[in-house]
C-alpha cells in the first residue's frame, strides 16, 4: 500500500484534471492522492501554480539542521503549498509507521486532510517539517485545546528511511519552542504503549504523565519546561554556529 519510488525532481509539475463528480482536481505527478480539489480550472490552475512555486523554493529553508548520522535536512514551519511534499512523503511511510502515528491503518490524505495539515494560523496551530532532497521526510506539530488554552495535542512523525538519526527529536525541539512563544506549557498525546521510541522522545522535553489508558492505546500530559528558548533563540544561537 505504501510503496517506495526514487525521489522526484524539484522540476515535477503538479497538473490540473477534471474530477468525475465536477470541478477540478490538482495532482502531484506519479502519486495517486490528489492534492486539492477545485471548482473551477482557473482556480485549480493557480493552485497548481502556487504548489510548484513551493516545490521549486523547498531549498529556502530556515534552518539547515545536521543529523547525528552527519545527513542534512532543511527545518521550517509548514506553508499550504506544501501538499505536493505531504503526499510524496506519505507514500515512503510504512503500514506499520502509519499506524503508530494514528492508531490505526490509513491509506492516502483526503483532500480536507491536505488542508487540515496545511493551511495554519501558526498559533493555535503550528506544524514544522523537514525536507530533504526534495522530499518531505518529517513533521512535528501541536493544535491547541480550545477548552484549555495552555495545553496542546503534539504529535510527531518521520518516514521510515530518516528514522534512528534523530529527526523527530530535532523536530519536537523546534515545535516546543514555537509553543512556549505562544503560551502553551503542556503537551497531550495518544499513543501505544508499546511505542518506546515516543515516549522517550516526550520525556526529553519534560516529566511525562500517563492520565489515561485504553486498550493498547495510553494519553499523556508532557509538562514543557517554563525555561524552554523561543524558536527565535534556537534559530539564533543555530546562525551563530554557522559563521
Amino acid at each position: 500500500m505504501h510503496g517506495r519510488h526514487a525521489p522526484y525532481p524539484p522540476s515535477v509539475r503538479c497538473y490540473v484534471e477534471p474530477s468525475p463528480a465536477g470541478g477540478y482536481f490538482v495532482r502531484l505527478r506519479g502519486e495517486a492522492a490528489p492534492l486539492s480539489h477545485h471548482d473551477t480550472e482557473e482556480e485549480a490552475e493557480a493552485a497548481a501554480a502556487a504548489y510548484q512555486r513551493g516545490l521549486d523554493r523547498v531549498e529556502q529553508a530556515t534552518e539547515l539542521v545536521v543529523l547525528r548520522d552527519g545527513s542534512e535536512v532543511l527545518v521550517r514551519p509548514v506553508r499550504p503549498e506544501d501538499k505536493p511534499l505531504f503526499v510524496a512523503g506519505w507514500a515512503e511511510l510504512s503500514d506499520e509507521t502509519v499506524y503508530r502515528r494514528f492508531l490505526q491503518p490509513r491509506d492516502v490524505l483526503s483532500v480536507d486532510e491536505l488542508a487540515l495539515f496545511t493551511e495554519l494560523d501558526h498559533v493555535d496551530h503550528e506544524a514544522i517539517g523537514a525536507v530533504a532532497e526534495g522530499r518531505g521526510v518529517g513533521v512535528a506539530r501541536y493544535v491547541r485545546d480550545v477548552a484549555r488554552p495552555h495545553v496542546a495535542e503534539a504529535a510527531v512523525v518521520v518516514v521510515d528511511a530518516w528514522q534512528g538519526r534523530g529527526l523527530g527529536g530535532k523536530l519536537l525541539r523546534r515545535l516546543c519552542a514555537r509553543a512556549s512563544e505562544n503560551g502553551i506549557r503542556v503537551f497531550t498525546a495518544t499513543l501505544l504503549a508499546s511505542n518506546e521510541a515516543i515516549l522517550s522522545l516526550l520525556a526529553s522535553l519534560g516529566e511525562v504523565t500517563v492520565v489515561r489508558r485504553e486498550g493498547a492505546a495510553i494519553e499523556v500530559d508532557v509538562a514543557l519546561p517554563v525555561e524552554l528558548p523561543t524558536l527565535e533563540h534556537v534559530l539564533r544561537e543555530a546562525a551563530a554556529r554557522e559563521v
